[in-house]
């Protein structure tokens, strides 16, 4: 299911840095660590919301090797690391969520209403050196919001429907990126987290290998599945704006999170990786796709989409479990 055939590569120079400051006027400070605001102001509050993965409390990036994964407490090797992150709010302390307007880079995408960001942790380094893995990283979504008081976020870990389904070739930036795109679902990977287990990875007898194989990484994509092209009454292909086919998908695996307490200016939002896998085995595969992508018959998936808090299998309406309230890969931790 899964493809590692570049669709398109992008050639124009990326000026990136890995960790952006938080700019803020000293009013919006305040109002950013819960303080009072100026009331008399009405000019948006600068924001940058930083991200990083983590092993429980370890960082993890390219080039380590991570210990104690999952059920078996397994090693591995960093593969990739990189998710798209739509709809980022802070919650003000009104209890409101109140959209971040994102400032315009080609890691940043405003469309139709919605936006999107990717957060792309992976160097290049170390395991991560491969053909489809960039050099250039992307750990901070940078915008504005009105001026206030925030004490919280919200966000949603995917692509958009109508974003999700767009051309990737001659693409808007970030949703050009061939590597994340998912050819067999016809959209993106919205988290592309892969790991090389030491001693690599068992894979489960099949027709073409009754005796089961090995393989050297377990691929963990989430995206949309069971997505089809509409069709008007005539079957005709229905098209977007930008005349491109549209989709519907059984399964959107969109998977919505929310932190009560965060302070954009001293904490960052961590995907805890080592949480994410604690319910799998990283060095067994029994069958479908190497790892977990997404598919509702693979053994591999259950797991995973239980920490996602999305629900799951066939059948499964593929939405957040009670607004993902239950989840706890990601979280708020200190700078």
């Amino acid at each position: 299911m899964n493809t590692n055939k570049t669709i398109a590569t992008r050639t124009r120079t990326r000026a990136r840095t890995r960790v952006f400051a938080l700019t803020l006027t000293a009013a919006a400070a305040v109002a950013a660590c819960g303080g009072g605001s100026d009331s008399s102001s009405d000019q948006p509050q600068t924001v940058s919301v930083q991200f990083a993965v983590t092993n429980g409390s370890t960082p993890v990036k390219c080039g380590d090797t991570l210990t104690g994964l999952g059920t078996t407490q397994a090693s591995a090797a960093v593969h990739d690391l990189r998710f798209y992150i739509t709809n980022l709010a802070l919650v003000n302390d009104q209890g409101v969520a109140v959209p971040v307007t994102l400032d315009a880079n080609e890691w940043q995408l405003t469309r139709g209403g919605e936006t999107v960001s990717l957060i792309d942790l992976e160097d290049a380094t170390g395991a991560c050196d491969t053909a489809t893995n960039t050099k250039e990283t992307h750990a901070a979504i940078t915008g504005t919001v009105p001026a206030g008081t925030y004490v919280g976020l919200k966000a949603t870990m995917g692509v958009p429907d109508q974003l999700n389904h767009s051309a990737i070739a001659g693409g808007a930036a970030p949703l050009d990126i061939a590597a994340m795109a998912w050819s067999w679902q016809s959209g993106r990977k919205f988290a592309k987290l892969e790991l090389d287990p030491v001693g690599g990875l068992t894979t489960a007898p099949s027709v073409s290998n009754p005796h089961g194989g090995t393989g050297s990484t377990f691929y963990l994509h989430i995206g949309s599945t069971g997505c089809a092209a509409r069709t008007d009454a005539n079957g005709a292909a229905v098209l977007d704006s930008a005349g491109n086919p549209t989709y519907s998908c059984a399964a959107p695996n969109l998977m919505d999170f929310s932190l009560a307490a965060f302070n954009p200016s001293s904490q960052q939002v961590v995907l805890d990786l080592g949480q994410l896998l604690s319910g799998s085995d990283i060095t067994q595969d029994g069958g479908g796709a190497p790892g977990c992508m997404s598919g509702t018959t693979d053994p591999e998936c259950p797991a995973i989409f239980n920490q996602l808090q999305i629900n799951f299998g066939a059948g499964a309406d593929g939405l957040p479990i009670n607004g993902g309230a239950a989840q706890k890969i990601f979280r708020a931790a200190a700078k």
